[in-house]
């Protein structure tokens, strides 16, 4: 079945919330005292600063389910910030989810009755977190979960201070790709103008080409943790599948690691009980996405997702650089065709 990205908001229009779902319009109907934000596992740069922004226009903490990534690192620096702390157990909370909705991303910890909200820009797809009670959602067809915040935020009248509008700037142009990636639309560009102006950034392409350095050098890390430093989970038809991408300006440094790639590929892919699994080492210089994968089974759903016969032991996709807009839904498609 072809499924397109969700653009919705849901949101209550009545006073106090039932079943202490969070009210996003009128913040003085929340109690805030427990509540904490997280996003997923294996949080990318959106993901580590929405939940910055959620806690700072709701109220609430802010945490990571895992450690920040080099580029989120670079984010945090440059802005004159710490990154969230990490929290390992989430059970005695009011949860906020930013940036997914799917199950299989879901910190084990975070009882789904405990959820309050969710604010996110990645469609609803097969396996969505199933919860008892009505909860409220911002969900949009945009390029980043921080562009959702900061609209929020102007919406509010709430004035963010300029290192936390520095981060919000940086996660939208790290899930754009400074604003290349298919998935960019006019409110992130809008919305990164706005962020800069607070946060005093004068040249925001400068910016986004110095995170991008920042993630593109990977030489110290192994292979193993590459392959899961900007990682996801899924279920397509009934499938555990993960895919994993690494984002670089240097994409050949890895390509000729590549033997080290197909033996982590192959080890994580047993490990995790996986059915597919997936690893793109995403140019984002020319582009292109370089696709590794683990055995046959997974060549099979590549060559159907991409519609062509693979002669090589690397898939190279002109053009491709998105996993949320063109990887995962082409190969979600493929393992539901078979």
């Amino acid at each position: 079945m072809k499924r397109s990205l969700i653009g919705l908001t849901i949101l209550a229009s009545f006073g106090c919330f039932a079943d202490g779902a969070l009210d996003l319009n009128t913040l003085s109907n929340n109690d805030t005292d427990n509540l904490v934000w997280v996003g997923h596992l294996s949080p990318d740069t959106d993901s580590a600063v929405s939940v910055i922004l959620a806690s700072h226009i709701y109220g609430g903490e802010a945490a990571l389910t895992g450690d920040a990534n080099p580029e989120s690192k670079f984010v945090f620096k440059y802005c004159g910030m710490d990154a969230p702390k990490v929290k390992a157990n989430f059970s005695s909370h009011d949860i906020g989810l930013v940036d997914f909705n799917q199950s299989t991303q879901l910190a084990k910890s975070v009882d789904p009755s405990s959820i309050v909200a969710i604010i996110d820009h990645h469609a609803m797809g097969s396996s969505p977190i199933s919860m008892p009670q009505i909860v409220t959602m911002d969900i949009r067809a945009w390029g980043s979960a921080a562009t959702i915040l900061a609209a929020n935020a102007e919406e509010l009248h709430i004035k963010l201070p300029k290192n936390v509008a520095c981060a919000g700037l940086g996660a939208i142009l790290s899930d754009t790709v400074v604003f290349q990636s298919s998935t960019t639309t006019e409110y992130d560009k809008r919305y990164a103008e706005k962020l800069a102006e607070i946060a005093g950034v004068k040249d925001i392409n400068d910016f986004g080409q110095q995170m991008l350095l920042a993630k593109s050098d990977l030489s110290h890390f192994s292979a193993e943790t590459i392959l899961t430093m900007d990682y996801k989970n899924f279920e397509f038809a009934g499938k555990k599948v993960g895919i994993g991408v690494a984002e670089t300006l240097r994409a050949q440094q890895l390509i000729n690691r590549k033997q080290d790639f197909f033996e982590a590929i192959q080890a994580y892919k047993k490990a995790q009980n996986l059915d597919y699994l997936f690893f793109s080492i995403t140019d984002t210089k020319h582009k292109r996405a370089n696709i590794l994968w683990a055995d046959d089974a997974d060549k099979q759903v590549l060559s159907e997702a991409f519609k062509m016969k693979i002669k090589s032991d690397i898939l190279v996709l002109d053009g491709v650089t998105s996993r949320k807009r063109q990887i995962g839904p082409a190969i979600q498609q493929a393992i539901e065709a078979l």
